[in-house]
C-alpha cells in the first residue's frame, strides 16, 4: 500500500482506506473545518516529503533543502512545525515504501552520497595545500570523480525507474481490483 494520496495540481487526496490507517485518520478527524484545508496540507506535506511517486514535484530535491521548500509552498503558517502525528504519518510512508520496494533503500543511499558528492565538487578547493605544501587533491582525481559523475547519475536513475515500477506494481492491485495511480480519489 504503497499509495495512499493522490495528487491533482499539488493538492492531495487521501484515498478512502487510507483514513482508516492511524496516524492518517487523527490527522484528517482533529481538522474540523469543513473543507478539511489543514488535514489536506498536512497531507500534502507528508506525501511531499516522502513519496517516489512520479508525480510527487519534490521527489528529486536534495534531502537537506527539500522540508524548506515544501513548507514554503504547502504549509500557509510560517511557524508551522511536524508534530507527532506528521512525523508518523511519514514514517509509515517510508516504511511501506521500503516494503513495497525491494530498490527503494539502495536508491535512497545512491541519492544521499550523489547529493554529497555534489557538495564536495562545489566546496573543493583545488589550491588547498597539506603539510608538506602538496595539493591535498589532485587534479587527476577530481577530473576521474567527475568523468564518473555521469555514469553515477545515469545509475541513480535507474534505481529511482526501478522504485517507482516496484511501488507502482505494489498499488496496481487492491482489493482484486487494478487501480490506476491516476484515479480520482471518490473513483478508489
Amino acid at each position: 500500500m504503497a499509495y495512499l494520496f493522490q495528487i491533482n495540481e499539488k493538492i492531495v487526496f487521501p484515498n478512502e482506506e487510507t483514513l482508516l490507517i492511524s496516524p492518517f485518520k487523527e490527522i484528517w478527524e482533529r481538522d474540523l473545518s469543513k473543507d478539511k484545508n489543514k488535514a489536506i496540507q498536512e497531507f500534502a506535506y507528508i506525501e511531499f516529503m516522502t513519496s517516489m511517486k512520479k508525480s510527487n514535484p519534490y521527489r528529486q530535491y536534495p534531502e537537506n533543502i527539500k522540508e524548506t521548500i515544501i513548507k514554503k509552498a504547502i504549509i500557509k503558517e510560517e511557524d508551522w512545525t511536524p508534530d507527532i502525528l506528521i512525523i508518523k504519518g511519514m514514517e509509515l510512508v517510508i516504511k511501506f515504501q521500503r516494503e513495497a520496494s525491494a530498490t527503494y533503500n539502495y536508491y535512497m543511499a545512491a541519492k544521499m552520497a550523489a547529493e554529497k558528492m555534489q557538495e564536495f565538487f562545489r566546496e573543493v578547493d583545488v589550491n588547498e595545500r597539506n603539510g608538506k605544501g602538496l595539493p591535498v587533491y589532485k587534479p587527476r582525481d577530481i577530473t576521474s570523480a567527475l568523468n564518473d559523475t555521469e555514469k553515477v547519475l545515469a545509475n541513480l536513475k535507474s534505481l529511482e525507474k526501478k522504485v517507482e515500477e516496484e511501488l507502482y506494481e505494489e498499488s496496481r492491485i487492491r482489493g482484486n481490483k487494478e487501480i490506476s495511480p491516476f484515479a480520482e480519489p471518490e473513483s478508489v
